[in-house]
């Protein structure tokens, strides 16, 4: 039996169907690369969890490589600046760029010293300062870094940044501050800015800065059909291995376009296939695989669960028995006993969360497929 193409690790069902959102960032660094300056305002790849946003910015960084830019890659934290850790991942690019050589010695030594003075809180300066010096070492590093590599042979500086709205106040507006100084500076600087997050960032990217209403948000969905057989087939085709008709639609009725367990399906079923070269993956093994995909399911569902407040999970609760598809707010409140206006907070928390989001006025639907019947299931009397 050859490996699973399917296996954590691989990404066939995270990138399939995700062809439009790699080409808006590829013409996204066009436009870097021809004006020499950002190319635009922020863009921002917004989904529920499991949409495998995370694997789409990890390609577009390769494909970005590949292309002749420097890259960096941040995750957005609330506990910690982002400036040293921008600071880090720039030097470590730099130093891997052997071409460079000693042409980097200014950059590498301002990249280091930035670490040293902001790395470890209240090391080198006070709170008051240490806020306004992150705020300038972040566009600096940019700046600095988007220069040196246009001037050595690449078409600039592109930063991957994670889980946006996790980021501080103070790390998303500096980030947001850089783009529009070096949207226009004469002179050009040659950076562009690609983030992913929640929905919740179509909040978190004003709250940062009021301009910060012009970023280019881009929605990470479901699936469509075409691209779950798209995950499916294309890594066993490359190993000689082909799914059936049959299988793939089974596949597609079981997945409900949510990458996860598209990717799940295919490893399961894998398994229980056994394929060698030129073999058929047929409907009989995507159902021997169903349980074991359910029960992985299971532990995502599980996890979701017990990370929620009492007074989240009652309204979890409630909103399940209601059924699978979208349900109104006010059909949720009435289940619960109270007014519209007393569910507020919990909807938010749980839309800030990716358990929820909206559907339409008023209304709302789980993230993950499957997740009301799951919880359902657990309510059930024994």
């Amino acid at each position: 039996m050859k490996p699973s193409p399917y296996s954590p690790g691989s990404q066939p069902g995270y990138l399939a169907g995700r062809g439009s959102e790699l080409e808006a960032i590829r013409t996204r660094l066009a436009r870097v690369t021809m004006l020499n300056r950002s190319g635009g305002p922020l863009l921002a790849f917004y989904g529920s969890r499991g949409l495998g946003k995370t694997s789409l910015l990890r390609e577009a960084q390769r494909q970005a490589q590949a292309a002749g830019f420097l890259t960096a890659w941040v995750t957005g934290r609330d506990d910690v600046s982002l400036a040293p850790e921008l600071a880090r991942w720039l030097g470590e690019e730099i130093r891997r760029e052997k071409a460079f050589g000693d042409r980097a010695k200014g950059l590498l030594h301002n990249l280091d010293r930035v670490q040293v003075e902001l790395g470890v809180p209240g090391a080198r300066v006070g709170f008051e300062v240490a806020s306004s010096r992150e705020s300038a070492a972040i566009e600096e590093a940019l700046e600095d870094a988007g220069r040196f590599a246009r001037n050595h042979d690449k078409h600039g500086l592109a930063l991957f940044v994670d889980e946006f709205q996790e980021a501080r106040l103070g790390d998303r507006r500096s980030l947001l501050i850089a783009l529009q100084h070096f949207d226009g500076a004469p002179a050009g600087c040659p950076v562009a800015i690609i983030a992913a997050g929640l929905p919740s960032m179509h909040a978190a990217v004003p709250e940062a800065a009021t301009f910060g209403e012009r970023t280019d948000f881009i929605e990470v969905g479901l699936l469509t059909d075409v691209a779950v057989a798209e995950a499916l087939r294309l890594p066993a085709k490359r190993l000689d291995v082909e799914w059936s008709d049959d299988a793939i639609g089974a596949a597609i009725e079981q997945a409900a376009g949510y990458p996860h367990r598209v990717q799940l399906i295919g490893d399961m079923t894998w398994q229980a296939a056994r394929p060698s070269q030129g073999d058929l993956i047929a409907a009989g093994h995507v159902q021997q695989a169903a349980d074991l995909v359910d029960q992985r399911m299971a532990g995502l569902y599980r996890s979701r669960l017990a990370k929620l407040t009492p007074e989240q999970r009652r309204f979890v609760d409630a909103m399940a028995a209601l059924g699978d598809d979208d349900v109104a707010r006010a059909e949720i409140a009435s289940r619960l006993a109270v007014s519209t206006e007393a569910v507020s907070r919990p909807r938010q928390e749980l839309v800030d969360r990716g358990v929820i989001e909206p559907a339409g006025h008023g209304r709302l639907r789980f993230t993950v497929p499957g997740f009301a019947r799951y919880v359902r299931d657990l309510n059930v009397p024994e």
